[in-house]
Formats: C-alpha cells, structure tokens, sequence
C-alpha cells in the first residue's frame, strides 16, 4: 500500500500563510488553531477500492428511507379505503416523519462527528427496520393507523444519518475529482426510493374498483367525501376492499425486508461540535444558499408524495399519477448525476449551473400551474412533461447545493452543514403538510407554493457571494491520495513518523 505522510511541523511551517488567508485566520492565529482546521493534510490519505461498498451501503439506506417515507402517498386512494383514513392522514404520516427529523437531525449529526459514520448509520438502519417491521403486525384500522405513525416517527430519526450525510461520506471517502459525483449519488439515491415508492406502490397494491349505490345520508362538505359521494345521493364503495387488504399487507412485507436487508449489510462492514454549528448560524452566505436549496426541494417533496391527491380533480388516476411522479423523480437523479459530473470537470462553476437550474424551474413550474388550472389547454403529454421538468431543473441542483454549501461553510465539518440543510428542507416541508389541516384549503395552493418556492430561490443565487475555500485548499496543497486497500477514515500510526 502506498501512502503519503506528512510532518505536521512541515504543514505548519510551509502552509500557515496560505491557510490563515483561506481560513480567515488572524495573523497571529496559534499553530493549534491552523491545526484545528486542517483536516486535509494532517493525517495520511488513500483511496480504497472499499469505498464503492461504503457508498452503496449508505445509498441503500437512503433509498429504503425515501421508500418508507412516502408508503401511502401513491396509493392513498386504497389506503384511505382499507384503513378509513383521509387525506389529511395520509399527508401527516409524511409530515410526523419530517418532525421528527427535524428534532433528531441536529443530535444525530454530532454524534456522527463524534462517534463516526458506522455506529451513528447502524443506529439509523436499526429504527427504519424496526419501523417498518412493526407496521405488518397488524392491518386493523386503530392499530395500523398507530404502527403507521410510529414507523414514520422512527423512519424520520432513521433518516437523518443517509439524509444529511452525503457530503460527508464522499468527504472522508473520496479525492477532490470525485466528491460532487459521489455526492449526486447519495443524494439522488434518496430519490430513488421515493420514484420506486411511485411506481412499485401503484404496482403492488389494486386501485379500488367502485360501484354505485343510492344513499339519503348527509353529504359532507370535505374534498375526500365529496369525490365517494355526488350531490344526487349516489355513494360509491369498493368492491375489491380484500384484495386492497392483501395487497397493502404485501406492499408493507416488501418494504421491512427491505429495512432488514439494510440494517444487515451495515451490521456486517461499514467503517468506523457545537462550535461548528454556531459558525454556520453566523455565515450569511452559508444561509443564503441552504435556504435557496431547502425552499424548493422542501416543497417539492411533500409535492411530489401528495400528486395522488393534487391530481384528482383533473381526473388522473392514482395509478397515471404515480408513473408521473416516478418518471419525474427518476429524470431529476439522472439529471443531477450529469450536472454533477459537468461540475466536477468544469470546477466553480457551481452557481452558474444552479441558476441555469432554477430559471427552467420557474418556467416549468408556471407551465404545470397553467395547466392545473387549465388556463392553457390540458393534455396528459403536457403535465407529463411539465412534471419531468420540474423533477429535472429542482431535482437536479441537490448534489451542487450539498457541495456549494460545504464550500461555503469550510471549514466546519461537512456533516453539520448537511445536517442544517436538510434539517430546513425538512421544516419546510412540515410547514406545506401543515398547510392541509386548515378547513376546505383545497389544492390550488399546493401548485402556487411549488411556484413560488422557486421563484424565492433563484434571487437567492443571483445575490450568494460565490467561495470555493475547500476546493482551493485542495488544489494549492495538492496532497494527492494514492491508491489502496485500506479505508480512509482509519489513521495508519504504525510505519508512519509520531504526529505528536
């Protein structure tokens, strides 16, 4: 194996100028300070072969907590029947989960800074399995209903660790050239649990299948009621209500093997602050950007796990809904990964792309609006569209968000920063789920928020000051990492000269 060592009174003695400048440290700054902040070249460095099954493993995680998280969302209309729920219920399963990754986000990345990346994801994979398992004991209506919101209570702390660890892993886990790649697959893999919950929810579990009968009984004035029951009196109740059952009982077995499967593979390998977080509160740029980022993606995601119910008074069928949600996430991962390598080859060039992104985001998102509200012509071609693009232009800047605001944030930990991020993106969307408890809102709101929240971006990354201080450490210190077998998180002390 081949390594590069470096003596810490070499670093300090060649390399204090140039990290007092990027750092903002005062002159008079102490070699302890300098040291502090300087994780790049105060340890030894190798790249691992390993790394490609660290970052499948944390993916996995990331793709069974989307998959979990928005369960009923794609099949709400059979869940509604099977458990006698609403659509109000069906958005606070989605909204408990954001709560409590809200409350556990912040903990959760120190303790990943502290205690490292395995045990704090082997804690993590353990509540999504937990969770979801504990969803197939029963399918009677007051009990599932309470099993549903504990697993999205767990799945939302389960979250926390694969959500805001992306930066991280490719970070400690790979060289410059390759951590805004690695970064867009971490990210996106959250995003592709939440298009195979649209395609295999839908797949999985029947659509109801209705038939009509007479009824005297009062008419309520709630959207849900009202599509089961017209003014005439003529209800509509579901013939297949056991086959939905079954199927239901299916879908749920699917997603705790799948839990299980990930709590085993980081049960098998995976390699084993404050101060920072009050640095971020106080960095105007940092807020800039996350909030640029956490606004629209925010929005989007709760937008998305709600199409079923966005979508029905034009007609469109849970089963149409879901593909559309399926191929509108599956385009914005692609997109994300080619924007991230065209990053990664054209270096600093983050903010242009992002705003490019969020310009088409604007001009996507009025045309699904224009549509919903048939102002311009509708057509299923059209909203197809028109939702493969938003999922492309917002979807899209999540890995160079994750990247820009850890290049804003340097030297705090790339973990906080994440944390911070996706524990706003979280907030956000708490706060549109909330949105469906007020009385008769309706869902015209839920295409202007989606609008607005990236129109509210784009000012936001015209106006961010543009700083890439990791990104030049890395190119002016060039500490290159040779190639080995070993992880690069464990510091090889044998055979290298004493640091101390």
């Amino acid at each position: 194996m081949s390594t590069t060592c470096i003596k810490k009174e070499t670093v300090m003695e060649e390399f204090k100028p140039l990290l007092t400048e990027y750092l903002e440290l005062d002159s008079m700054s102490s070699d302890e300070d300098v040291e502090e902040r300087l994780p790049i070249v105060a340890t030894e460095t190798a790249v691992y072969g390993r790394r490609w099954y660290v970052l499948a493993v944390f993916c996995l995680g990331s793709v069974s907590q989307a998959f979990v998280w928005n369960t009923f969302g794609p099949i709400a209309e059979s869940a509604e029947i099977v458990f006698n729920w609403s659509d109000v219920d069906i958005g606070m399963f989605g909204n408990y989960g954001n709560i409590a990754y809200m409350l556990a986000v912040l903990p959760m990345c120190y303790f990943m800074d502290v205690k490292g990346l395995r045990l704090s994801l082997l804690m993590c994979s353990f509540l999504i399995m937990v969770g979801t398992v504990a969803r197939c004991i029963s399918l009677e209506p007051v009990p599932a209903t309470w099993l549903a919101n504990m697993c999205s209570v767990l799945n939302g702390v389960g979250g926390t660790v694969p959500f805001a660890g992306s930066a991280a892993i490719s970070s400690i886990w790979f060289p410059s050239d390759q951590r805004a790649t690695a970064t867009a697959i971490v990210s996106f893999s959250n995003y592709v649990g939440f298009a195979l919950s649209f395609i295999l929810g839908p797949h999985v579990v029947s659509s109801p299948h209705y038939s009509n009968y007479n009824s005297t009984s009062n008419i309520s004035d709630t959207d849900w009621e009202l599509e089961k029951t017209n003014v005439n009196g003529t209800h509509k109740e579901a013939t297949n209500r056991s086959r939905l059952e079954t199927d239901i009982r299916h879908y749920l077995y699917i997603q705790a093997s799948v839990g299980v499967l990930f709590f085993l593979l980081v049960l098998i390998y995976f390699p084993y602050y404050l101060k920072g977080l009050s640095q971020l509160v106080c960095n105007g740029a940092v807020w800039m950007i996350v909030l640029a980022c956490a606004i629209p993606t925010g929005v989007l995601q709760v937008w998305q796990s709600l199409l079923v119910v966005n979508l029905k008074p034009l007609n469109i069928s849970q089963n149409t809904a879901g593909y559309m949600g399926f191929w509108q996430t599956l385009a914005g991962c692609l997109a994300g990964l080619v924007i991230a390598r065209f990053s990664d080859m054209f270096m600093k060039r983050m903010k242009l792309f992002l705003i490019a992104l969020f310009i088409g985001a604007v001009a996507s998102s009025t045309w699904f609006f224009l549509l919903w509200k048939q102002f311009i012509p509708l057509n299923l071609l059209s909203m197809y569209t028109a939702c493969v693009l938003i999922g492309i232009f917002i979807n899209g800047g999540i890995p160079l968000f994750f990247e820009i605001a850890c290049e804003a944030s340097y030297p705090v930990a790339e973990g906080v920063t994440g944390g911070l991020l996706t524990l706003l993106n979280n907030i956000v969307g708490i706060c549109f789920l909330c949105v469906l408890l007020i009385p008769n809102i309706g869902r015209t709101w839920m295409n202007e928020a989606l609008l607005g929240s990236a129109a509210v971006a784009l000012p936001l990354l015209i106006i961010y000051p543009e700083r890439y201080r990791r990104t030049d450490l890395d190119i002016t210190i060039d500490v290159s990492p040779a190639k080995g077998d070993l992880q690069t998180s464990e510091k090889i002390e044998e055979n290298t000269e004493d640091f101390s």
